[in-house]
């Protein structure tokens, strides 16, 4: 009673009830088993005879005729009971005390088959993109080409073969599918974040064809290195960098339509203002926010009612005198005159009028610089829709970055409001966003939660998390996170972001033996016990210690019938092929540069067409005859003005 006390104690109690159950099947079936080896020795003649027939040697015979009898099928059902046991450990998974593991060959198998079926359906929510390119064959009819949507995959006709792109099987490609529910690259400065994913990411992209838009903080380093990539697979570069000769235009007033288009001069309006206040954590009185806002709606509704459509036109008319009179004497469109009502309804408190008037005032001065309104004033040239191969890059210049910054968030942002929200997009749009923190987007949350089926794709980079809290808030920065699917985790080099990442890799379970010894009574018995216990599947002081090229990959590909977003330990090695594609592309980077200068974009602002601008709007939008400086004073006593 003891010893059966003491066996169903132990682990795994469904285990040995199996066992014993075999051995008590045997003890029952030993006598008749005796019985019927009688019966099978005066059979052995016929035994033989029948295996001569089969063609079987005499003693296989008897072993297969053997296991037909009800003691060998109770064995062999035994056995494959025992081996099933061992393979499950003996009972549910739910038992383990944790459940995290790092993907084996079919997560990643199952990951290789996912990428390989969006890069052949090619749907503008479905994007994959990889690291260490395969070899791909494109069908003449899904060649990309600049300015027209990338060619989707068709159904095929009857009796024809499907058109389909060929994938090579590349053990070394590190597959990234469903990149459009976004990619989140972490790692301190030296990790290989940039080298080991983001610039392969990127040149997949143009391997598929799709267009994409940089934001290159270190202007022109990453540039260098993907925009010959683009150019030699026929793409349109275009840039757009402040301070640079071979920069582009961008003029914010070309996303509205007209002087009636008053929801996207409210939206321009609101992204301006907003991108200028300390990375929108100012605390300020709404009121002077919300009515700068509608006070910059109006001037720029007016800017497009005259020949200067443009940033210098509307900080002219701020710096007006007596703007209010000057607006309610003009005769306006009615949507203008609508959004001037407010300031209109102030003129009689002269110090509130002039707070509003000065915050608008202060969003246009950080433009009038010359190296600035050259491209941001005159016809837009970079592409504001993008299809196909296309590639619109975005440079800072860091001399520079507490003007630029803001300007820059706000081309980004209405370029991809343009692109995702106004229009239905055929193709994905790859947004790649290196250096994260340096940027402020108000809307990138939403960009990631609910513009991905839209078509956006969206890869950030930032070093953790703490830099990332400094620009966008911990609240904020844990959605940006979160709303990334795909996180390629390096070396942060900061103990807080270690820990986070590490609790979110989670434990897994641990079974060891356990040996003790104990005397007594001048005798000395050891036993041993199976123990269980869970540790950290990644530590933080895993993550401190990270050689560079090394990250932990978690993505909803790699994936089971029963998990997804299993971890996979990557250890990221550039073949050399890739890496002369980078080289290439920094040789024909000086030439391309030049070429674009050539095309002589930017024309230079002078003082002549700053005090034209000045000069028409004090032409066209003069004060009232009572309040002209010239105009003779009544004679009126005061308090009899307004009988």
């Amino acid at each position: 009673m003891n010893f059966l006390m003491f066996w169903f104690s132990q682990k795994n109690p469904s285990k040995r009830l199996f066992l014993l159950a075999i051995a008590v099947s045997i003890a029952c079936l030993v006598p008749v088993e005796i019985a019927h080896s009688k019966e099978i020795d005066s059979s052995t003649t016929a035994v033989e005879k029948k295996s001569s027939a089969n063609g079987l040697p005499p003693e296989l015979a008897s072993i297969v005729n053997q296991l037909f009898t009800p003691t060998g099928g109770i064995i062999a059902a035994c056995a494959i009971g025992m081996v099933f046991l061992g393979m499950n450990g003996g009972g549910n998974s739910k038992n383990k005390l944790a459940n995290a593991h790092w993907a084996n060959g079919a997560e990643i198998a199952a990951a290789r088959k996912k990428a390989k079926e969006q890069i052949n359906r090619r749907e503008r929510n479905k994007l994959s993109l990889f690291i260490v390119k395969p070899k791909l064959i494109f069908p003449p009819e899904l060649i990309s080409r600049p300015g027209v949507a990338t060619p989707n995959h068709e159904l095929p006709v009857a009796g024809q073969k499907p058109k389909l792109i060929q994938v090579s099987q590349a053990d070394r490609t590190i597959w990234l599918p469903d990149a459009n529910r976004g990619i989140a690259v972490l790692g301190g400065t030296g990790s290989g974040k940039t080298y080991g994913v983001i610039d392969p990411a990127i040149r997949s992209a143009i391997d598929q064809g799709f267009p994409i838009i940089l934001y290159d903080y270190k202007y022109a380093e990453q540039s260098s290195r993907i925009a010959g990539v683009a150019a030699a697979a026929g793409y349109q570069v275009s840039i757009f960098a402040p301070s640079f000769p071979e920069s582009g235009i961008c003029n914010p007033l070309d996303f509205i339509r007209d002087a009636a288009d008053v929801d996207m001069a409210r939206q321009v309006a609101i992204v301006l203002n907003r991108n200028f206040k300390s990375g929108g954590k100012g605390s300020e009185d709404p009121f002077f926010t919300n009515s700068g806002d509608q006070l910059i709606q109006a001037v720029l509704l007016l800017a497009k009612t005259t020949p200067y459509p443009d940033i210098i036109f509307c900080a002219k008319a701020l710096g007006a005198n007596n703007l209010p009179a000057r607006v309610q004497n003009a005769n306006l469109p009615t949507w203008v005159e609508t959004s001037f009502g407010q300031l209109i309804s102030m003129a009689d408190s002269e110090k509130t009028v002039a707070s509003v008037i000065s915050t608008a005032s202060i969003l246009f001065s950080r433009f009038m610089s010359p190296d600035i309104l050259s491209v941001f004033c005159g016809k837009t040239t970079i592409p504001l829709q993008l299809k196909g191969k296309q590639l619109l890059i975005i440079g800072m210049k860091r001399e520079k970055q507490d003007v630029v910054a803001p300007l820059l968030a706000t081309v980004l942002h209405m370029i991809v409001t343009r692109n995702v929200v106004s229009t239905k997009r055929e193709d994905p749009l790859l947004v790649a966003i290196d250096e994260l923190p340096t940027l402020y987007l108000p809307s990138l949350v939403q960009w990631l939660n609910v513009h991905r089926e839209d078509g956006l794709s969206c890869m950030l980079g930032f070093q953790n998390l703490v830099q990332l809290e400094e620009t966008y808030g911990k609240e904020v920065s844990r959605a940006i996170f979160g709303g990334c699917a795909t996180k390629a985790i390096f070396n942060p080099l900061e103990p807080e972001s270690a820990k986070i990442f590490s609790d979110y890799l989670g434990d897994e379970h641990l079974k060891y033996k356990s040996k003790s010894r104990s005397s007594g009574g001048g005798r000395t018995s050891s036993s041993t016990s199976d123990q269980e216990r869970t540790r950290k599947l990644f530590a933080p002081e895993d993550f401190l210690k990270l050689p560079q090229g090394n990250c932990i990959l978690i993505s909803p590909g790699y994936s089971s019938k029963k998990e997804a977003n299993v971890p996979r330990r990557c250890h990221i090695k550039i073949p050399k092929v890739d890496a002369e594609r980078a080289d290439k592309s920094k040789s024909k980077w000086e030439a391309l540069k030049l070429k674009l200068v050539q095309q002589g974009h930017q024309v230079a602002i002078t003082d002549g067409a700053i005090a034209l601008r000045k000069d028409y709007f004090q032409e066209h939008f003069p004060l009232p005859a009572k309040d002209a400086p010239n105009a003779p004073k009544s004679t009126v006593p005061a308090w009899a003005e307004g009988l």
